[in-house]
């Protein structure tokens, strides 16, 4: 995470990206699964802004340069928090700009090791979830659901049960 010249503070974040799951859909063979705003979130997001995402598909990257379209950059904010104004590695910075000399840091940071160990560990994580996800269920079990107070078609609650045969082998 680069600390730039004017102070600004930058992440780099996968956790978008599905872990490998059986209890989902299967994607297209090579495919992996992520969150992608949906037709109602149109960035660039402020920090208080609620994202809607919906469940995509992509081809597994198989380069970095790849993969940096998947990777969101995250703002470091002054309480602690992170928030992604709607930019990817291979966009950033779309909806906003950087002065010359935070540019030049920035670029050298995605230089190092560190960065490229973690573009590479994302395509590895997109190749596993693409390889285990061909033995996924075909749905997806949810529990804790209750139905809402004022609209018995409409749920709240609950959460999806991850079923990762890597977790649950160890």
């Amino acid at each position: 995470m680069p600390v730039l010249p004017s102070g600004l503070s930058l992440a780099l974040y996968k956790d978008h990206i599905m872990e490998p799951d059986l209890n989902w859909f299967k994607a297209p063979e090579g495919h992996f699964w992520f969150w992608e705003p949906d037709e109602t979130s149109i960035p660039p997001f402020l920090p208080e802004d609620e994202v809607m995402r919906k469940p995509a598909t992509a081809p597994v990257p198989t380069s970095r340069e790849e993969m940096a379209s998947f990777i969101q950059v995250l703002f470091h904010l002054d309480d602690g928090r992170y928030y992604w104004r709607g930019e990817t590695l291979d966009l950033f910075p779309l909806y906003g700009s950087l002065s010359d000399v935070d540019m030049a840091a920035w670029k050298a940071w995605l230089d190092t090791d560190q960065v490229k160990d973690f573009l590479d560990q994302a395509i590895m994580d997109c190749r596993m979830q693409a390889e285990i996800n061909k033995d996924a269920v075909g749905w997806a079990v949810i529990k804790g659901v209750t139905a809402s107070d004022d609209n018995e078609d409409t749920y709240k609650g609950g959460y999806k049960v991850i079923d990762n045969p890597l977790k649950n082998s160890q």
